[in-house]
């Protein structure tokens, strides 16, 4: 985990140096242990750097053998030492043992068909003394967002770093609260866009280039094998864990007590592992199955949770470490989680991504139920029924039912089906369509949660199923690989069984990492949220504000709350100068910031 930023001058070099750290200082949460930048003309890159491979010799801006070449990198690249070994044979040098270096010589070497070569989570950004070329990992575990101003071009880890140049102005888009997501490389922020996963780009003097380096596979293979899958798919966890113990610091982990969590800890068996619960009516309490597991490896298991007197200072820290609102009221329970486990670790595993790869979710079940029934000739006659009594759009475009399936709010223009319908098209094969939706927009805002959640104490956060080989296996195989007898995630829970407690294997009622947010924020925190939700309805904003339906799991709320908090402590900063506020810290709003 470490914090990256960059910026090209159109004029006043005599700045550069001066700018570009402050935007790393803003960043100095994500890298507590060394600092540095590089300064060429106009051009200039800032680091904060959180040492775990090669600490005495890592420290960045790192440049090649003569310094023309530099990089700042965040994230791990774990297939480095074979990478090394083979740039040594071509007569490259090295000065560390850091994986860091492997990207200024794989650059040197093979240019942009360098990124074909990496196993890993990174965001980094070389200058050759000619252009920038940035790149971003494959599933987009690591962030990297960027700015073209009229003055100059910046890039960052983190949005907050970009606003220490570029004043901060909402665009907030009339559907962002269908998934609470902009739905596309735009923020919240006009003119800071991210860099979409397995993406690169190039800028040198006015001239940016966006391009796509790697996509999941579009096909299935129906050809493949259930015992040949299993066998693969358990070796590339094995290896995928194994890759990402490299460290020489010691690792823990996040344990849910659900199937994947389980997977990695079975595997990786960390000596420390962090259960979230809550002492709450609902199911928000997995205590009981967590420690099933961390009694099968031999590890001590740490309880962490939170009360509902805790959630507004919380969510204040969340918000500015999140830099906008995401879809998920469970940052509260990740942001603890880190904070906990920072006291004894500074790397962390953690099971994000398995759902979306293998078929976890409810809605996938109901599709793929709807899906037959809509290719049974005896049904044909009954098509009319089921829409009267099941839904209108039921049976009908795939695309449109799995928008409703999942949106939180109804659409107001066409983006959002547009865009499922352009990600369906790209797949051939149901549960992969629905995958492809989740791994572009929802799960994106799940791996922002994890990344900014271990930044806001600089742990560093590595999520083993999110391994491109593994996205890779997960899209070539049939559906019935993953769904069979309406239970989800069947070939994970095959390749678990030799080494997994059989009750994580066979349990089906894992609920994820929820939270009774919702529930504390109707009711006992309701005189806080009624006093947010009317201040950012007072704003004008063209967004749908009716009541959030009842239910312990209803996110509207939370939403709102959440983007008044944005409001407060970016927008409504008058005048925002030199580096951003520090952490957990949130500007009164004139209307007064209103306390539980």
């Amino acid at each position: 985990m470490c914090g990256i930023a960059g910026l090209w001058r159109r004029d006043r070099p005599e700045t550069v140096r001066v700018d570009v750290q402050r935007m790393k200082e803003t960043l100095s949460h994500r890298g507590p242990d060394e600092k540095g930048h590089f300064v060429d003309g106009f051009v200039g890159l800032g680091h904060q750097r959180l040492s775990i491979i090669d600490r005495a010799h890592g420290r960045q801006p790192l440049g090649n053998e003569d310094g023309r070449v530099q990089v700042v990198f965040n994230g791990m690249i774990y297939n480095y030492r074979s990478l090394q070994r083979l740039l040594t044979e071509k007569g490259h040098r090295f000065a560390t043992e850091c994986d860091t270096e492997v990207l200024v010589h794989a650059y040197e070497e093979w240019g942009l068909e360098m990124l074909s070569r990496l196993i890993g989570q990174f965001a980094f950004g070389i200058y050759d003394g000619r252009q920038f070329f940035l790149a971003r990992d494959r599933m987009g575990e690591k962030p990297l967002y960027y700015s073209l101003q009229p003055e100059a071009f910046y890039f960052a880890s983190e949005i907050k770093a970009i606003l220490t140049h570029v004043r901060p102005r909402p665009r907030i888009p009339p559907d962002f609260l269908v998934f609470e997501n902009t739905l596309s490389e735009d923020t919240l922020f006009e003119g800071i866009k991210s860099l979409p996963p397995g993406h690169y780009a190039t800028y040198c003097e006015d001239r940016l280039t966006v391009a796509r380096y790697w996509e999941p596979p579009s096909r299935v293979d129906d050809g493949l094998d259930e015992r040949t899958a299993v066998r693969e798919l358990r070796d590339l966890i094995y290896d995928a864990v194994q890759i990402r113990l490299q460290s020489e610091v010691p690792v823990g982990m996040y344990l849910s007590g659900g199937l994947d969590s389980s997977i990695i800890a079975c595997i990786a068996r960390p000596p420390v592992v962090y259960t979230s619960y809550y002492a709450d009516s609902g199911k928000f309490d997995e205590r009981p199955q967590a420690e099933v597991v961390a009694r099968h490896i031999g590890a001590e298991q740490k309880l962490v949770t939170l009360t509902p007197s805790d959630v507004p200072e919380m969510l204040r820290t969340v918000v500015y470490h999140l830099d906008q609102p995401i879809s998920t009221s469970s940052t509260i329970s990740s942001f603890n989680l880190a904070r906990h486990a920072r006291r004894d670790f500074k790397v962390v595993l953690n099971g994000q991504g398995a759902d979306e790869l293998f078929g976890g979710y409810g809605r996938y079940v109901l599709m793929q139920h709807e899906a037959a029934l809509a290719a049974d000739p005896f049904f044909r006659q009954y098509r009319p029924m089921a829409r009267r009594f099941w839904h209108p759009d039921v049976l009908g475009d795939p695309a449109l039912r799995y928008l409703q399936l999942n949106q939180r709010v109804a659409p107001r223009t066409e983006g959002p089906l547009q865009l499922v319908q352009s990600l369906f098209a790209s797949k051939d094969d149901l549960l992969n369509q629905m995958a492809h939706v989740d791994c572009c927009t929802t799960l994106q805002d799940l791996i922002t949660m994890d990344d900014r959640g271990c930044a806001h104490v600089g742990l560093e956060s590595r999520s083993p199923f999110l391994d491109h080989r593994i996205a890779e296996l997960a899209f070539r195989m049939p559906a019935r690989f993953k769904i069979r007898d309406g239970a989800t995630k069947w070939v994970l829970r095959e390749a678990a069984r030799e080494f997994v407690p059989r009750e994580i294997v066979d349990r089906n009622d894992k609920m994820g990492m929820v939270s009774p947010v919702g529930r504390w924020l109707k009711e006992d925190l309701r005189a806080w949220t009624d006093a947010l939700c009317l201040s950012v309805r007072a704003r004008g904003i063209d967004l749908p504000m009716e009541s959030p339906e009842d239910g312990d799991y209803d996110r509207r709320l939370h939403a709102l709350v959440t983007l008044e908090l944005w409001f407060r402590q970016f927008v409504d900063v008058a005048v925002y100068e030199n580096v951003s506020l520090p952490p957990g810290s949130a500007p009164t709003d004139v209307r007064s910031d209103v306390r539980p």
